[in-house]
C-alpha cells in the first residue's frame, strides 16, 4: 500500500499527467476541428455529450478524463503529504501554508469542472418580451432595450432592461452578451442570445376605428364577432398576414387571411377592415443555464486568494529581511 502511495504522490508522476493532459487537449482540439460533425450539440463544458454518444472517434476524451482524475489525485496526495511533513516538522508559520492552500484550490477546482461537466444543463431558447414568460422556476420580462452601434453600423452594446419574478419577488436587472442575469448565487443563469422588436399585436382598421388588437383578442362588428386567431411573419410569408375568424350570429366561422395594407382591404359583415400596422415590443432570446459547480467555484477563488495572499507576503518578508 505504500508503495501505491509513493507512486500516486509522485512529482514525477504529476509531471508526466501533465503533459499528457496537454497533449490529450491538442488532439483533442485538432479532432474537434477537423470532425465538427461528430459534435453536433456539444456546448459548453457540458461533458455528457461524451457519455451519451459514445464513439472510437471520442477516446481522445476518455483518456483525458482519466488522465484529470489521476491528475486530481496526484495533486491531493501531494499537498497532504506537504502538510502531513510541515505539520510533523513543528512548521506553525501559517505563510509557509500558502503554496498548499492554492494546491487545494486547484484540487477544489478539478472537482468544479467535473461537477459541471456533468451536471450543468442549458435549455432551449425562449422568447421574453414584455409579458411574463415562465423560464422554468423563474418568471422574466422585457421593460426596455437600448442599442448602440459603431460608425459601420455594427452593433456595439445592447442592454435589455428586465425584470425577473421567482417565489413571488420581483427585482429589476440588466441583460446583454456579456452580462446574464445570475440567480441562486450564479447557479441560474440567464444568457443572452438575440434581441429585436417582437410582434405583440396589430393595428385593424375597421371602417374609420381604429383598433389594437392582440392575439385571441376579439371585437364586434355589425351583427357578427371576429376574433383575431394569429399572425404570420416573413419568411413564412413574403409579407404580414393576420388569421381572422369570423363567427356569425348563427356561429357559422369563417378564416379570413388579410395582408398588411390599406389595397387588402376586405370586407367583412358590411365593415371594411385594413390589416394597418403591427405593434412591436422589445425582446429578447435568452438560453436558462443551470450549473451547479458555481459555488465550488467560490471556494476556488477562497482558497487561491488566501494562498496567494500568504505565499506574496512571505516573499516580501523575506525581501524586507534580508
Amino acid at each position: 500500500m505504500k508503495i501505491i502511495y509513493n507512486i500516486f504522490k509522485s512529482q514525477k508522476l504529476g509531471i508526466l499527467v501533465g503533459f499528457t493532459v496537454t497533449g490529450l487537449l491538442i488532439i483533442g482540439s485538432l479532432i474537434m476541428n477537423f470532425q465538427p460533425s461528430q459534435y453536433v450539440g456539444l456546448s459548453g463544458e457540458d461533458i455528457s455529450f461524451f457519455f451519451n454518444h459514445k464513439k472510437p472517434i471520442h477516446l481522445w476524451f476518455y483518456l483525458l478524463f482519466l488522465a484529470c482524475i489521476l491528475y486530481g489525485i496526484n495533486a491531493f496526495l501531494c499537498t497532504l503529504d506537504s502538510i502531513i511533513r510541515k505539520a510533523k516538522r513543528g512548521i506553525k508559520k501559517i505563510p509557509l501554508y500558502g503554496a498548499s492552500i492554492v494546491h487545494i484550490g486547484f484540487v477544489v477546482t478539478l472537482i468544479a469542472h467535473l461537477v459541471g461537466g456533468l451536471y450543468s444543463t442549458t435549455e432551449p431558447p425562449v422568447s421574453v418580451a414584455d409579458e411574463w414568460t415562465d423560464l422554468g422556476g423563474v418568471e422574466m420580462r422585457v421593460t426596455d432595450l437600448k442599442t448602440s452601434s459603431y460608425p459601420n453600423g455594427m452593433p456595439k452594446k445592447i442592454t435589455a432592461f428586465v425584470t425577473v419574478r421567482k417565489d413571488g419577488i420581483e427585482l429589476s436587472d440588466t441583460l446583454g452578451y456579456n452580462n446574464p442575469v445570475l440567480l441562486e448565487h450564479g447557479i441560474l443563469e440567464i444568457l443572452m442570445r438575440d434581441y429585436g422588436w417582437i410582434a405583440s399585436g396589430v393595428v385593424l382598421k375597421v371602417d374609420d376605428r381604429i383598433c389594437n388588437m392582440k392575439i385571441d383578442e376579439k371585437f364586434n362588428v355589425n351583427n357578427g364577432r371576429i376574433r383575431v386567431a394569429d399572425l404570420y411573419m416573413p419568411p413564412q410569408y413574403r409579407y404580414p398576414v393576420v388569421k381572422l375568424i369570423y363567427t356569425t350570429e348563427n356561429n357559422e366561422t369563417q378564416q379570413i387571411f388579410l395582408p398588411i395594407g390599406e389595397n387588402n382591404t376586405k370586407e367583412i359583415c358590411g365593415s371594411k377592415i385594413t390589416f394597418a400596422d403591427i405593434n412591436s415590443v422589445p425582446g429578447v432570446l435568452v438560453n436558462v443555464k443551470n450549473n451547479p459547480s458555481i459555488p465550488l467555484t467560490f471556494v476556488t477563488i477562497f482558497f487561491f486568494s488566501v494562498g496567494m495572499f500568504l505565499v506574496i507576503f512571505r516573499v516580501v518578508g523575506r525581501m524586507v529581511s534580508n
